[in-house]
């Protein structure tokens, strides 16, 4: 589904991500782990194309990447949820969902929102009139997850969606991402700096640190402890 080879991608001058090898397979969930700064957020930016790569590849479908900008690769299926969900604060849930279907064909897009994604996160449907800007932290990272899935995406990727959420809402959005993943055959990165988060719902784990791989591995079965020496602060 995806692979990423010798990738190299920084800020101007400033290389951040060093000759990383990388690749998810389709229906399955991979979770990136790593302390804060290490070059997380910069991969899956760069996966979306909002930073340019360097040097290497990055092949989704069988097809390169390297040149296609942020809305191609979305219209390829990619969706991402950024770190703080950007949400449009001033818009409905309605509102911020149907956005979401501009990602797909226009032959496609609907008025209507699918009744699977209120089967999902239930509490949007309960809520549909109201501003995003009104809701809470959880609900908001319910909208925007909901809002990349509603354009049906072959791969999901989410930057800290789990951060300064209640456990409730924590353990709802691991069992969605499980249920998608398996009954949509839908590729999920999920990017952690939480082990327990990615052990809970993830198939494979990387673990990236000083913008190189150093670890990676079956979440069955892993040494926690092993782990947690590359994720200490």
């Amino acid at each position: 589904m995806l692979h990423v080879s010798e990738l190299q991608a920084g800020y101007n001058e400033t290389m951040i991500l060093r000759n990383v090898e990388f690749g998810i397979q389709k229906g399955k969930i991979v979770g990136l782990l790593g302390r804060n700064g290490v070059g997380k957020t910069t991969l899956v930016k760069v996966l979306m194309g909002l930073i340019p790569t360097v040097n290497g590849q990055v092949v989704f479908d069988g097809k390169s990447l390297k040149k296609e900008k942020p809305e191609h690769r979305a219209r390829a299926g990619i969706a991402y949820v950024p770190q703080g969900r950007e949400i449009f604060s001033d818009l409905t849930i309605k509102e911020n969902l149907l956005i979401g279907m501009e990602a797909l064909p226009k032959s496609q897009r609907s008025k209507t929102i699918p009744e699977e994604i209120f089967q999902w996160f239930p509490v949007l449907k309960e809520m549909i009139d109201r501003r995003g800007g009104d809701l809470s932290g959880g609900q908001q990272q319910q909208l925007a997850i909901a809002r990349a899935l509603i354009s049906n995406p072959k791969l999901l990727l989410l930057d800290e969606p789990m951060e300064g959420i209640q456990p409730s809402i924590v353990q709802l959005i691991q069992d969605v991402l499980v249920k998608i993943a398996k009954e949509k055959e839908m590729s999920i990165i999920l990017v952690e700096h939480n082990l327990d988060a990615v052990l809970s719902c993830a198939d494979h784990y990387y673990i990236l640190d000083r913008g190189c791989m150093v670890k990676n591995g079956n979440c069955e079965n892993v040494n926690e402890d092993e782990l947690y020496k590359h994720l200490a602060v």
